[in-house]
């Protein structure tokens, strides 16, 4: 009788990851709704990334899967991981003149987030109103996209090295 393998990522991993985006998004609508700071459209994308990761850890922590699934969970929250660290990393690029900053207004990806209507689907957590203008918040010295890349960076990291524990 042949035995599946023992997970080796506890379910717990992936709870904690899911957690943690709950977390970030929670903090990102107290930000948007009582602190009055509307998010701009790349706000948005980094939102839906962080929202893709805590979707992938929940349907992960629900399955409880061996080796082989946790791979495809941490590839699949990897691939969500790189995109947020994109998201963000451009978000930094556009603030970091305020020239291109502006020109957020009116941009494919507002237009492409118009035509999508995903600020219809859910206002309160995915409609924008800001402009990708840096914003007067910060927390230890870095901006709201700043800490976005981070946790993004974070979360590839945790993907790989489950993807190296679950080898074998």
């Amino acid at each position: 009788m042949a035995s599946q393998s023992a997970p080796s990522v506890s379910p717990k991993t992936f709870t904690v990851i899911l957690l943690l985006c709950l977390g970030l998004l929670a903090f990102a609508l107290y930000l948007q709704h009582v602190d009055n700071l509307d998010p701009c459209p790349w706000c948005i994308v980094q939102r839906i990334h962080f929202i893709g990761i805590g979707f992938i850890m929940l349907v992960a922590a629900l399955h409880r899967p061996g080796n082989g699934g946790t791979i495809a969970y941490s590839v699949l929250g990897a691939l969500a991981a790189m995109g947020g660290m994109a998201s963000a990393g451009y978000h930094l690029y556009i603030q970091a003149d305020p020239k291109r900053a502006a020109q957020c207004i009116g941009s494919w990806l507002e237009r492409w987030l118009d035509a999508s209507k995903l600020g219809k689907m859910v206002p309160p957590l995915l409609q924008y109103d800001g402009s990708c203008l840096p914003k007067a918040w910060s927390f230890l010295g870095l901006s709201i996209p700043e800490w976005s890349l981070a946790w993004f960076v974070i979360f590839f990291i945790a993907f790989i090295v489950m993807i190296y524990r679950s080898r074998g």
